[in-house]
């Protein structure tokens, strides 16, 4: 029991010397650029005493994080069905349809509406001859077999 707490107290104690002389550096460096003379002769001879100063590197986050909003909709979507009897097929009078928001503004005028795709290429036609000199010059150079 008492090995263990002696280990965890070495532990803890190496995590505050290491701290300290990471703040010790940036104190230092911060105090020759000010020319404050007397804290840097007060950091020389007492270095644990960078705990009595303020920290110019801060630790977390350094904005806050930003407060929750609920995901914004397209608004509510209806649709009103009215069948007559049962053998008939159901008459939709208002289809459903989502109101868009307005893009924001500078949104260049490409994304404004529905994507354009192009239309598919027809495949190329292979071209016998072309087909014939590559068949040629793949035999020639080994990586087809003559009888092919």
């Amino acid at each position: 029991m008492q090995g263990c707490f002696i280990w965890l107290l070495l532990l803890a104690g190496g995590v505050f010397v290491l701290l300290t002389l990471l703040r010790w550096f940036e104190q230092t460096a911060e105090a020759v650029d000010n020319g404050w003379w007397n804290k840097l002769l007060l950091l020389v001879c007492m270095p644990f005493a960078v705990w009595l100063f303020p920290g110019r590197v801060a630790t977390g986050r350094p904005i806050p994080v930003p407060h929750h909003e609920p995901v914004r909709g397209f608004g509510t979507v209806k649709a009103k069905v009215e069948v007559r009897s049962p053998n008939e097929e159901p008459d939709v009078t208002d289809i459903p349809t989502a109101r868009l928001a307005s893009p924001p503004p500078g949104t260049p005028a490409e994304f404004l509406g529905m994507p354009v795709i192009p239309p598919k290429k027809k495949p190329m036609a292979v071209d016998p001859d072309k087909l014939a000199k590559l068949k040629q010059k793949m035999r020639e150079q080994g990586m087809l077999p003559p009888g092919e």
